[in-house]
């Protein structure tokens, strides 16, 4: 798993990388783990990470590319534990690599495009990762499609084009609404009581 920072764009941006062919968003980095955390527990805490495990094909894409591709994606936060840069290596030979690659950017004094400095990034043994609840997976494509579809049902109920004949205005402006209340009550209750917390 790597930690990048809030873990919905690395998430995203990683998957679309020839060769990966799946990527999660969890939570890692603690050691002594009884049961699984909840987001409020990472947000609230200062043990967890926020990371994205990746499940590549190492035929098409090797780990020294998954680690240049993680540090130019990076959006961490310095001294921050939650959203701080770190690589938890699954074995031996990937931590070589990944102490190799550190090493040599830390000699040359390396930051992404973002102005993130590599020596900023932490290697840590692996500890458990879950994979965090549903709305945190694919976050940013869901989000999407959501707000297209609310930005669609307010311009219809606006009127905006003339969709809508003025003898059905009322009831279109109340259907309309009533969904854009039902999508956003959905996604509250979406957050409340999904604990769907699982190890990986």
């Amino acid at each position: 798993p790597f930690g990048a920072g809030c873990f919905w764009a690395p998430a995203e941006s990683l998957a679309k990388l020839e060769g990966v062919t799946d990527t999660a968003a969890g939570y890692t980095g603690r050691k002594d783990v009884a049961s699984p955390p909840s987001y409020d527990s990472v947000c609230y805490g200062r043990d967890w990470v926020e990371a994205v495990r990746v499940t590549y094909d190492d035929d098409v894409v090797r780990y020294e590319e998954l680690l240049e591709a993680f540090f130019e994606r990076q959006a961490s936060v310095v001294g921050s534990r939650q959203y701080g840069s770190f690589v938890f290596p699954a074995d031996g030979e990937q931590e070589r690599v990944a102490r190799e690659w550190l090493a040599a950017g830390e000699a040359a004094g390396r930051r992404n495009g973002n102005g993130f400095d590599v020596r900023n990034t932490r290697i840590e043994d692996p500890t458990r990762f879950f994979r965090a609840e549903e709305y945190h997976q694919n976050y940013w494509p869901k989000l999407r499609a959501k707000a297209a579809a609310a930005l669609v049902l307010l311009a219809i109920s606006s009127g905006v084009g003339g969709f809508v004949p003025a003898e059905f205005e009322d009831q279109v402006f109340t259907v309309t609404n009533g969904l854009v209340l039902a999508g956003v009550l959905y996604t509250f209750l979406e957050r409340k009581l999904d604990k769907s917390v699982v190890e990986m």
